[in-house]
């Protein structure tokens, strides 16, 4: 089963950082699959209408708040405990 993951890339969360933090999704989800974890699909979104608490990120179709890249971990394993 493919995890989902998707972030904002709306104006104000690419200014907050949401590139970078896609970068530290990109290669945390490629080690999770190297070591045969899960299937994930990352993916950016358009603007979520929550500028003032980007950066957005939806796990599994929940949303996350205020996201880092310090975050993505965290995030990654709430998205395999959606199993």
């Amino acid at each position: 089963m493919t995890k989902k993951i998707q972030i904002c890339m709306g104006s104000a969360c690419h200014l907050k950082g949401a590139p970078l933090i896609a970068q530290a999704l990109q290669v945390e989800l490629e080690r999770r699959e190297a070591a045969g974890e899960v299937l994930f699909e990352l993916a950016g979104s358009f603007c979520q209408s929550q500028c003032a608490d980007g950066v957005i990120v939806r796990v599994n179709g929940e949303t996350y708040q205020h996201i880092t890249a310090a975050d993505v971990p965290r995030l990654v394993e709430i998205c395999l405990q959606g199993e």
